[in-house]
């Protein structure tokens, strides 16, 4: 627990030293099964995340949607095409993580692979690929969700909508193409739920 110590601290001089001590560390284990990588992206470590990465942990299918690592999210679809709907420890799917983390190329590869755009996640969020999405403003991933036939009115924890969270961040253009796509306009906005993905442990 130590790294994750760290982590949380957002202490990169620390995680570099323990992991110069032990470079193995890198690919440890937070008790409810996120990966170091993992939650250091979580939690916006941005130079804590570089740190652990230069340590060359093995990287699940997770981090890899979540980084944005096409030739490892391809390594692992060659090898176990399931692995497009396994879920995560803490209850995503690599589509939900590739789109909550602004990675559409991801978004996209996993799409062409089978990905299920109406995952729910399997944790109170409840959230669904468009949601994770919307939550992080990415136009492109949330065209790409859409077309491949994601509800535009999937309701997530509390009953909230994309266009509800669109219209909270007053991310017009996702509006317009969620609107454009059949989302029902009921005018919502202001405060939202903790939308998006992220880890349940947080």
């Amino acid at each position: 627990m130590i790294l994750f110590e760290a982590i949380e601290a957002g202490n990169a001089a620390e995680t570099r030293a323990l992991l110069a001590e032990d470079p193995s560390r890198a690919g440890a284990r937070h008790p409810s099964g996120v990966s170091a990588v993992l939650w250091a992206r979580y939690r916006g470590k941005g130079d804590v995340l570089d740190a652990i990465l230069a340590a060359d942990p093995p990287l699940d299918v997770f981090d890899a949607a979540a980084l944005g690592d096409l030739h490892r999210l391809a390594d692992h679809i060659v090898d176990d095409p399931a692995a497009v709907n396994a879920w995560s420890a803490d209850g995503f799917t690599p589509v939900g993580l590739a789109a909550f983390f602004g990675q559409p190329a991801a978004v996209r590869m996993l799409v062409d692979h089978g990905a299920d755009v109406h995952a729910v996640a399997r944790n109170p969020m409840r959230v669904q690929p468009l949601h994770a999405a919307t939550a992080a403003h990415d136009l492109v991933s949330v065209r790409i969700l859409l077309e491949a036939g994601a509800d535009p009115n999937a309701e997530q924890q509390e009953g909230w909508t994309p266009l509800m969270a669109a219209r909270g961040h007053d991310d017009a253009d996702i509006v317009a193409l969620l609107l454009a796509h059949g989302a029902r306009d009921t005018g919502s906005g202001g405060p939202q739920p903790d939308s998006g993905t992220r880890s349940s442990t947080s």
